[in-house]
């Protein structure tokens, strides 16, 4: 009896635990504390009651059809409290981008990218290096002169005494060091570190809001490609960009949009103005005249496996291509990736071999939302890459 007792007990408890995390459940109970009104809400010996709200039954699965904000109680066998989550109100609309543009972010001095050692008469040294700065470090100022641009910090670096103060941020927290600098072969007085004021590149815009201008584009964050650590812009903008052709992605390499933009600040359609890991926001000068219709923004709790399309401008127009999504993360707090792509289209795979750079940010509609927006490719699959929720972009980047 005993025996037979405990193989029962072995049994449930295996059971149990197959249940608990099947993808379902743990689905389930990983959502977020605010969940979307159409998120599913059912799994296997679990239900939800949603107070003083209306559900209806499409395909087996219930789902919140009211657009008010409820209490939803998640429960087991029908009666067994598990959690408590609130359907949130808040829909928020926005007109989905897929436009390549020009970015271009100018630092608020100069950012340390790198070191070299001096051949001094004293010897072969680094004074950036003995004074303690690192790579990541903006130069602000020399002797309470602002630093602008590289130029500007050579001169300050040539005309300085036998000593100087530099003053400079890291970690958004500003400091200062008096450094010796020291004479190369050429009797040039200099501190020994590479510095860099400004990057450029081609991305995607993402989605913005037609009333007020305001974009978030990229899905991720604008680094230094040496240090690649955030680069804090002083001042940023966008331009129109050209794309004249596509090296396509193949092997373990990614490939690329090659196009052609302005620099000049007189030609900027937008401004920059953050710089996130979530990507980049700002406001447009004026949104585009023709525009596809307005898309929902939906909860990352609503996003599933299956069929999806992007917007992406590859050849100078943007088109919608096919892809599915073969992965997605229960998140509770934003994170950087979400899901998982795979493109489907055969036309867009003929044009690019699969993601591309510049493809960072095109926009992922899934059941007629805005789902999520492409940040990475795989290197090794260039046919599949990561998207962030679209959620987590808009809460961070729209505020």
């Amino acid at each position: 009896m005993k025996r037979v007792l405990k193989i029962v007990c072995s049994l449930t408890a295996t059971l149990l635990l197959a249940w608990y995390f099947s993808p379902q459940v743990y689905r389930i109970l990983h959502l977020p504390d605010a969940i979307d009104p159409q998120t599913e809400l059912t799994a296997p010996a679990i239900s939800a009651h949603v107070r003083d709200a209306r559900l209806v039954r499409e395909s087996g699965d219930e789902r919140i059809t009211d657009r008010s904000e409820r209490q939803a109680d998640v429960v087991l066998l029908g009666f067994l409290p598990l959690r408590t989550v609130t359907v949130s109100a808040g829909i928020r609309t926005v007109s989905a981008g897929g436009k390549a543009v020009g970015v271009v972010l100018k630092t608020e001095g100069v950012q340390i990218v790198g070191f070299e050692k001096i051949e001094s008469a004293k010897g072969t040294v680094c004074p950036a290096v003995s004074a303690g700065l690192r790579e990541g470090d903006m130069i602000t100022a020399l002797n309470g002169q602002a630093v602008c641009d590289s130029e500007t910090f050579a001169q300050y670096c040539a005309a300085s005494d036998d000593t100087c103060v530099l003053t400079y941020l890291r970690d958004g927290e500003s400091f200062s060091v008096t450094l010796e600098p020291a004479e190369d072969g050429n009797g040039e007085k200099r501190i020994g570190a590479w510095v860099r004021d400004s990057t450029s590149g081609i991305g995607t815009i993402s989605f913005y809001d037609r009333e007020t201008g305001v974009y978030a584009a990229l899905g991720h964050g604008v680094t230094d490609v040496d240090t690649q650590k955030l680069i804090a812009p002083a001042t940023g903008f966008l331009t129109d960009a050209s794309i004249l052709q596509v090296r396509k992605s193949g092997g373990d390499s990614a490939g690329e949009l090659i196009g052609q933009f302005s620099v000049r600040k007189e030609d900027a359609i937008g401004t920059v103005e953050q710089n996130t890991v979530f990507g980049i926001s700002g406001r447009l000068a004026s949104c585009p005249e023709t525009d596809a219709r307005p898309f929902e923004i939906a909860s990352c709790s609503a996003a599933h496996k299956g069929d999806a399309y992007i917007l992406s401008d590859v050849d100078g127009e943007v088109r919608p291509y096919a892809v599915r999504v073969i992965r997605v993360d229960v998140q509770s707090s934003p994170q950087a990736q979400g899901m998982m792509i795979e493109i489907a289209d055969p036309g867009l795979l003929e044009k690019t071999g699969g993601i591309v750079q510049g493809m960072s940010g095109s926009p992922l509609i899934q059941d007629g939302r805005l789902i999520g927006v492409v940040t990475h490719v795989f290197l090794s699959r260039p046919t599949r890459g990561y998207c962030i929720y679209a959620e987590w972009m808009a809460n961070a980047l729209f505020t």
